[in-house]
């Protein structure tokens, strides 16, 4: 009985703490928000046009256990409809990023979507042929190609492929087309398309295969050059070639840069691009010769053998460069056997080459042999070979690949020997490359000489460039192929003139596989390149001289600043006299007369100066004025003085800032400098004493026709501020007389900022010929950009007193011309030797 009573008063017990556990008023704690997790954002691959809602199968659960799905944004820059429907008509890869914020917590996931390329239609060629799939299979990204300067805009149009383009340096720069057409070898192709352009413009057409790397393509029609002019009318376009290669990698490509020397910028755009298999058209059209050129100028005693680096191939007969004849002759009209060089004269060389049908092809040369002078300075290093190199930065190295080299400097012999062995991808493969140690000045010609040899008679190449990290890897300079080494040492000249901007380069002597290789000794006795001295066509091109220079001996610093509107000279240490720093013009005098010299000067700290106005070299003084003191003011100073009878040519007026009696160091500011003869309405014999007249060139503003327009010189250059646009192009204009050009291919050069959009006009006119003009061409400024202009022109006949003018009146119409600030900071022109 005690048993079961003590059992029942257990269970009421039990029961009693099960019930005040049950009700115990200390809730469960809820987790915080720290996190949101994302599912269903997995990268995907679609199909062309398949449908795909961004949002479909994506959730967002938080670590608190709430579903905040509903709370998903999302941002991509790939067309997404109000549905959250993805444009899938668009190939390539989408990236999308979705975000969650709830109070302070944030969370985002991107995802990538690629949607495929269509594939061609049976019986087609081509993904999207006719567009109407908008841009799919036309914007792959691994066969467009922008570079160079250019830029390319895609986008589909009306059924059509609308392409904006800013043409880049070379062909291919920029381009669009497809890969992997599956044409088959032994096959002939025609390749249509229709076309139109906002402006007449050239492209390039291709066929071939792009590679991932050197030699970068293979082409399936060499030797066939395809360009068509697109016209700003809608046509049809064509061309064909036979693929003779078992290769179904390949594709065309529309080249769309600088083609024949024009860079053109445009919109243009395709439709119904079309290949068909067809027969090959009847071959009427004679072998292609390649490496040669309308004129060659070499130097008197230099060699030119006119056969070297020539090949001539036909699309029937292929390589049938062993076919060409090659005729001299000399200026009597004489059949001679070689080129003499021993003295100035002209020859006509004319290469003859037909093929098996018959078709003839003939190219007709003139060869300078000029005499011209050269500067005894050699820019290259250790040109010699006598010097041992640079342990750490060695003057010469070699650079290979694919071949075994070994490259030795004896510099007791004085030559370079590279040992070649192996079977090389390239004729880059083995170089010889002396790297940044000079520079190439545009618009100078130069003259490369070498003397080499080789073991076994071969073929190199020679080139100067800069070497790049990227595509297009290098920019060249000059090149010279298919040199041909004997077994004996000769020397070996090439001229040529520098057509990109002033730089450091490289010069590298190429030897690796090329057409003439053989393996074996290359050896080099000597390396020189030196730039010629040719004629200055405008001075002061780039509006550094002044009219004023500074001197100082060595050991002393001086500097002078000009932007402050004077000549600003500071000193530092007085030297051991007064001419230890001179500030100093140029200028001619007359005999018995009676001049006045003025200026304005102060000092950063009183001191004096000595003034100057004496005939070097004779040490004949019309003015001596020493220990001229200054003050901290501006103040005039006036001296007064008279010539003798002679010695007043070739004088120097100098402002000395050396060792003087009360030397201090500092700043001494000079303005307004003036040289009169001391009569009435005398003319100003000093040039830009005010700092603000430009040294070499003039405006014209024809005030009379209302255009108005100053220039003034600034530390930048030369600033032409036109304030009212003429009716006349050259109402108002700046220009630049030149003596003398004789006949040749000449380049005009211009760098140019404006702080207005309008286009401005080059006019070169003959003021002696009713101001007839043998060239002219337009440009358009960019606002606070600068503007690097190239132009080329000919020379047909010898020219004096040529009037260079750069017009801002108004350019007639389809033209902008307005009012504006220009700043001038370089003109120049050269004679292209190239």
């Amino acid at each position: 009985m005690k048993k079961r009573f003590l059992l029942l008063t257990l269970v009421l017990l039990f029961a009693v703490f099960l019930v005040s556990c049950k009700n115990d008023p200390t809730p469960t704690p809820t987790p915080t928000l720290t996190a949101i997790t994302f599912s269903g954002v997995a990268d995907a691959t679609l199909e062309f046009q398949e449908e795909f809602n961004v949002l479909t199968g994506v959730t967002a659960l938080g670590n608190d256990g709430v579903d905040y799905t509903s709370e998903i944004t999302y941002t991509s820059t790939s067309t997404i409809s109000a549905s959250h429907m993805l444009d899938t008509s668009q190939t390539g890869n989408h990236a999308i990023r979705y975000e969650v914020e709830v109070g302070t917590v944030k969370q985002q996931s991107w995802r990538y979507i690629t949607v495929k390329s269509p594939t061609a239609g049976e019986g087609e060629y081509l993904v999207n042929p006719d567009f109407e799939d908008g841009t799919a299979g036309w914007v792959d990204p691994n066969v467009n190609y922008i570079a160079d300067g250019a830029a390319m805009t895609i986008t589909a149009e009306d059924g059509t492929l609308r392409v904006d383009v800013v043409a880049g340096s070379n062909m291919w720069t920029p381009r669009f087309g497809q890969m992997n057409v599956p044409f088959e070898e032994d096959t002939t192709y025609e390749i249509s398309f229709k076309a139109k352009s906002s402006v007449n413009k050239t492209i390039n057409l291709q066929v071939g295969e792009l590679l991932t790397s050197d030699p970068w393509f293979t082409d399936f029609k060499p030797n066939q050059s395809e360009q068509r002019l697109i016209t700003t009318e809608w046509a049809t376009y064509s061309y064909k070639f036979t693929h003779t290669q078992d290769n179904k990698r390949g594709g065309i490509l529309f080249e769309l840069g600088t083609v024949g020397g024009q860079a053109i910028d445009a919109t243009l755009w395709f439709d119904d691009i079309v290949i068909v298999e067809s027969t090959p058209d009847d071959d009427v059209d004679g072998p292609v010769l390649s490496g040669v050129q309308e004129v060659v100028n070499v130097t008197v005693g230099s060699t030119y053998d006119p056969a070297a680096g020539v090949t001539a191939y036909d699309l029937t007969d292929g390589d049938v460069t062993d076919q060409i004849v090659i005729t001299i002759k000399d200026s009597l009209d004489e059949v001679v056997t070689s080129i003499d060089t021993s003295e100035e004269a002209t020859f006509t060389v004319t290469y003859y080459v037909k093929d098996s049908l018959d078709n003839e092809t003939e190219f007709i040369a003139t060869v300078n042999v000029v005499s011209m002078l050269f500067s005894d300075t050699n820019l290259v290093v250790n040109p010699s070979f006598e010097e041992d190199l640079d342990e750490t930065t060695p003057e010469w190295f070699i650079w290979s690949e694919g071949f075994t080299v070994v490259a030795d400097i004896d510099t007791t012999e004085g030559v370079y020997t590279v040992d070649i062995s192996g079977t090389g991808p390239n004729p880059y493969s083995v170089q010889l490359v002396q790297e940044n140690q000079f520079e190439l000045v545009e618009g100078a010609t130069y003259r490369l000489m070498f003397t080499a040899k080789a073991s076994v008679a071969r073929s190199i190449n020679v080139t100067a460039g800069i070497g790049l990290d990227a595509d297009p890897w290098y920019i060249t300079y000059m090149r010279k192929d298919a040199i041909a080494l004997t077994t004996d040492f000769e020397t070996y000249e090439v001229l040529f003139t520098v057509t990109q901007p002033t730089a450091e380069v490289k010069i590298v002597f190429e030897m690796g596989m090329m057409t003439g290789f053989a393996e074996g000794i290359v050896t080099f006795d000597e390396v020189a390149i030196q730039q010629a001295e040719l004629p200055e066509y405008i001075a002061n091109s780039d509006f550094s001289d002044v009219g004023f220079y500074l001197w100082h001996a060595d050991g002393i610093t001086s500097t002078l600043d000009m932007s402050g509107g004077n000549f600003a000279i500071t000193t530092d240490l007085p030297g051991e006299a007064g001419w230890t720093t001179q500030f100093n013009q140029y200028l001619d005098l007359e005999a018995n007369k009676t001049y006045e010299l003025k200026f304005d000067a102060m000092a950063s700290v009183a001191r004096d100066i000595n003034v100057k106005v004496f005939k070097p070299g004779v040490w004949v003084f019309h003015v001596e004025e020493l220990d001229y003191m200054l003050t901290t003011e501006i103040v005039t100073y006036t001296i007064e003085f008279t010539t003798g009878a002679d010695n007043v040519d070739g004088l120097t007026v100098s402002f000395e800032m050396g060792l003087t009696e009360n030397f201090a160091a500092g700043t001494v500011a000079l303005d307004n400098i003036s040289l009169k003869e001391k009569v009435a309405e005398a003319p100003e014999l000093i040039v830009n004493g005010n700092t603000e007249t430009v040294v070499g060139g003039h405006m014209y503003d024809n005030s009379g026709e209302a255009a108005t327009g100053q220039i003034v010189w600034t530390v930048d250059g030369a600033e032409i501020t036109v304030l009212t646009v003429g009716p006349d192009a050259w109402t108002p204009h700046y220009y630049y007389m030149v003596e003398e050009m004789l006949p040749g291919e000449y380049t005009i050069v211009l760098r140019l900022t404006a702080d207005v959009v309008r286009d401005l006009r080059v006019n070169i006119v003959l003021p002696d010929s009713g101001y007839a003009s043998i060239f002219h061409d337009e440009f358009e400024t960019v606002e606070d950009e600068m503007v690097y202009v190239v132009f080329n022109f000919t020379v047909a006949n010898p020219l004096t007193n040529i009037k260079i003018e750069l017009d801002f009146g108004t350019l007639g119409e389809g033209f902008t011309s307005l009012p504006g600030v220009f700043t001038l900071h370089e003109i120049f022109i050269y004679q292209n030797l190239n």
